[in-house]
């Protein structure tokens, strides 16, 4: 049998290689569709979409990139971080991508065990990525992946609430465990947004935020519940308040700059839907990582 050591290491090195496909997805799904608005994001001039073309390729010059590019994590420190074609810089971004990706992955293994809630809320946390690194460069929410996410949020509701009358839950906490928890979060959440959306309509006539973030808040209540929404709701505000007056107070923006909400609600979902804070706080006190123990050599 694996230790929980080598399977969460395990569970990383996964996670990283479905990193380096979200790293795709984000770029290509809105290549074309959308106006950017990071000036990091290089227009091409031929439409593209996920599957086509089915090689990778560099965004500078276009040239087809060999295998050995596309090794996850290992590839950007081998290539130093340069195009091997053209010595472009290669965005931190996709090392990131696949970092995070793969501490995800191990972080729901942690949450869950190996399991197939772990397996769905891996994947529900995979598209929230994608949604985080589309909203930074285009300040859009897709609406390809939240209107499919939702309705299959519901499905999932639903398979749980028949699964639970038959004496045991298909996915465990935090997803719903009926259609009836479904339902309410899927419009109570929204409904806070919607409401804070139509009275700053009402007061200043232009969007203080955009119906993507709305859609969001949907896909969520609808998987975890309106406790989630909720809590994404306020985490995300908190978040975004913090982040906004220091760039303001940095001079890096304006008070009338639009600044994307969604990366903020994705955090916090992310914190809700894994328990990050309690996680970090059971490796310190129960693996043996407390300050005060590594220091009096106690395991």
């Amino acid at each position: 049998m694996l230790s929980i050591s080598a399977i969460t290491i395990l569970c990383f090195i996964f996670g990283s290689i479905i990193g380096s496909f979200l790293g795709v997805c984000a770029y290509r799904i809105p290549m074309g569709r959308y106006e950017p608005v990071h000036a990091g994001v290089k227009e091409l001039t031929h439409p593209i979409s996920i599957t086509n073309p089915r090689r990778s390729f560099c965004p500078q010059c276009e040239k087809q990139l060999l295998w050995w590019h596309n090794i996850p994590l290992l590839s950007w420190l081998f290539l130093r971080g340069r195009s091997a074609c053209c010595g472009t810089q290669i965005p931190f971004r996709y090392l990131f991508i696949e970092l995070l990706t793969g501490a995800l992955c191990a972080a729901c293994y942690l949450k869950f065990g190996l399991n197939i809630s772990a397996g769905v809320a891996f994947i529900v946390i995979c598209a929230l990525i994608v949604i985080l690194y589309i909203d930074l460069d285009y300040m859009i929410i897709p609406d390809l992946i939240t209107y499919p996410g939702t309705f299959l949020a519901l499905c999932l509701a639903a398979t749980n609430s028949w699964s639970f009358s038959q004496g045991e839950l298909l996915l465990t906490a935090p997803f719903v465990s009926s259609l009836t928890e479904a339902g309410l979060g899927l419009l109570m959440g929204p409904g806070v947004l919607l409401f804070v959306w139509g009275l700053y309509w009402l007061v200043r006539r232009r969007e203080g935020l955009g119906l993507g973030d709305v859609k969001l808040l949907a896909l969520l209540g609808a998987t975890f519940g309106a406790k989630c929404a909720w809590f994404t709701i306020f985490i995300g505000s908190v978040l975004g308040s913090i982040f906004g007056i220091t760039a303001i107070v940095l001079k890096r923006r304006k008070m009338t700059n639009y600044i994307p909400f969604g990366p903020y609600l994705v955090v916090a979902a992310l914190i809700y839907i894994l328990e990050l804070d309690q996680l970090v706080l059971h490796l310190i006190y129960h693996q043996g990582l407390s300050p005060w123990r590594m220091l009096n050599g106690n395991s």
